[in-house]
């Protein structure tokens, strides 16, 4: 039955040492009863703190009835459990014991509101619980606003003897007295808790209003409620996560009913996840906003009852405070973690625009217009114009699995592998095949970039190209015919050995070649049917006869109409390549 001391059942504030009792000597017994009732008064003060005032009323009873031990139990606020302190005969911190309310011979005396006295040999009544052995009994009620609210429990007369009626006498007056002196030092308890607690209500309101780091708003109400509520399970607060869904355990019941709850017995509840063996009593409270719940605070105890309703009103108007706290700390949060992703964005929004061209260069014979328009506000799309040489133009278009930063660079180390591999002069084949090498050893396996790469001869009006996994080009021929340039291999960076092949066209006057990622074709309508391929053959080929801006702007637009009013779903990327026609005869 021993139990460590709790301090949510005792908030006891320091206070001067008491007067120890009157010295007693072993002719207590035989003095006059009114003369011991005036000893026992002198043993008492009012400002004595409740463990010293028990410590006391046990010696002094002991001497008084001589027995060799003697206990004083009490009903705690609760009013399940019976507390009694054992204090060792040499004096230090005493031993807890606790019982419910109906168990040993206190309970038997709580439950009769009746005087208890057992001689050795006595039949014993039907005691619930435990009981240690003992000889003799004798058990005294002590009442308030009349409510049995604690009993003096001695035990063992000293010689072997039985307890006598001047005993019974004796100690029935000193429980008047000791009632008294408890229910004042009771009375002087609950006081001082009811002030620390405003206190530290105080202090944490006071403390929260300047706070906005959420981990530091968690802890200083922690560190504030481990004041007042003791909790010997999980540590409020603590590094080790553990997480349930909204509805499972205790804490699930809390957070998705919103209603806090007291488990004097864990084991006994169903709803209860054995994540910790030593657990025996919990306590869980929300954390509510505007009818929201944002969290749960969770007490466990190694003690069984460890909880009663004093501590749910305390923890759940911690809760309270707590809830606007941790609210207006998160949206903080939110708010500098927007701005940080913000700063972010502008300068991968610069990097990436550095890396596209300014306008389509001026090639002899062939018009060029180019335009990407992000989705986010850092896309994966890219494309650019090289130059090669005085009579070469290198055209690219890609597109990064992913969007966002992470995609933004990866394709800049695209867009650097592919500008040192062109200015080595390989082939484009080589080009392709080294780039993917590059990109397969830098990037991480489930990612990866289609592209297109052509160089064109603008002199000669020849494009050699490898396409590595991208959307095939169209190919609209001024006689009406439709091609589409295929030929390549895999995707950049998918395997580390990939061959990649390369085609040469010849491109006549009229001819239009038109590159786009998949955010073109892809679009979807509000009904969630694609643009596609067939859509981007028929605007191509109703404008064809215009320059290469004006396909374009064109092919745009008709995408932008197709998305409707969310508009489109991804990245926009297109680059049109038109052979100039000669110019008409006359």
């Amino acid at each position: 039955m021993s139990r460590p001391t709790d301090p949510a059942d005792l908030v006891t504030p320091a206070a001067p040492a008491p007067p120890a009792a009157a010295p007693a000597t072993p002719s207590d017994a035989a003095r006059s009863l009114p003369e011991l009732v005036l000893r026992l008064r002198e043993g008492f003060d009012e400002g004595t703190n409740l463990i010293e005032l028990l410590r006391a009323a046990g010696r002094t009873v002991r001497r008084l009835v001589d027995c060799d031990k003697s206990r004083i139990w009490l009903v705690r606020r609760a009013g399940r459990r019976l507390v009694a302190r054992d204090f060792p005969a040499g004096g230090g911190p005493p031993t807890e014991l606790r019982m419910q309310r109906d168990e040993g011979l206190a309970g038997w005396v709580f439950a009769t509101q009746e005087v208890l006295r057992l001689a050795p040999g006595d039949p014993r009544p039907v005691l619930r619980g435990p009981v240690a052995p003992f000889r003799s009994a004798l058990v005294v009620p002590l009442f308030r606003r009349g409510e049995v609210f604690a009993a003096i429990e001695c035990l063992d007369k000293q010689g072997g003897d039985a307890f006598s009626d001047d005993d019974v006498e004796r100690l029935t007056v000193a429980a008047e007295h000791v009632g008294f002196a408890l229910d004042n030092a009771l009375l002087y308890e609950e006081t001082e808790r009811r002030a620390l607690e405003k206190e530290v209500l105080l202090d944490v309101s006071s403390n929260l209003s300047g706070t906005l780091d959420l981990d530091g708003v968690i802890e200083a109400i922690l560190k504030s409620l481990r004041q007042v509520v003791s909790q010997t399970g999980y540590p409020l607060g603590s590094d080790d996560a553990f997480r349930i869904q909204v509805g499972q355990g205790i804490v699930g019941w809390v957070a998705k009913t919103g209603e806090p709850l007291i488990v004097p017995d864990v084991k006994r509840d169903a709803r209860y996840v054995a994540a910790r063996p030593q657990t025996r009593s919990e306590l869980a409270a929300p954390l509510i906003v505007e009818g929201r719940t944002i969290g749960v605070f969770n007490l466990e105890n190694d003690l069984d009852d460890a909880y009663h309703e004093g501590h749910l009103e305390l923890v759940t108007a911690f809760a309270a405070h707590a809830a606007i706290a941790v609210e207006r700390a998160r949206l903080t949060a939110e708010q500098l973690e927007r701005r940080r992703l913000e700063k972010e964005l502008a300068i991968a929004r610069e990097i990436q625009a550095s890396f596209l061209p300014d306008r389509a260069p001026d090639v002899p014979g062939f018009e060029l217009a180019g335009s990407t328009q992000a989705h986010d506000e850092v896309g994966g799309d890219y494309y650019d114009f090289i130059h090669v040489s005085e009579t070469r133009l290198g055209i690219a278009i890609a597109d990064v699995s992913g969007k966002g930063i992470p995609a933004a660079l990866i394709m800049a180390g695209f867009r650097m592998s592919l500008l040192a591999e062109i200015r080595n002069e390989f082939a484009i084949r080589a080009v392709m095949r080294k780039v993917n090498s590059l990109l397969h050893e830098s990037t991480d396996r489930d990612k990866f970039v289609t592209a297109f790469y052509g160089v064109l001869d603008h002199r000669n009006g020849v494009l050699i190209f490898s396409n590595a996994g991208h959307n095939p080009p169209v190919l609209f021929r001024a006689d009406g015919r439709i091609e589409y340039l295929e030929e390549g291999g895999v995707a950049l960076g998918v395997l580390p050995e990939a061959e990649y092949d390369d085609r040469p066209i010849a491109l006549r006057p009229g001819d239009v070649l038109v590159l786009y990622t998949d955010g073109v074709s892809e679009s979807e309508s509000p009904s969630g049917e694609h643009f596609g391929q067939r859509r981007i053959e028929q605007v191509v080929s109703a404008h064809r006869d215009r320059n290469a801006r004006e396909i374009m702007d064109t092919l745009i637009a008709a995408v932008r109409d197709w998305a409707g009013e969310r508009g489109p779903s991804d990245d926009l990327t297109l680059v049109v390549l038109r052979a100039s026609p000669p110019p008409a005869a006359g």
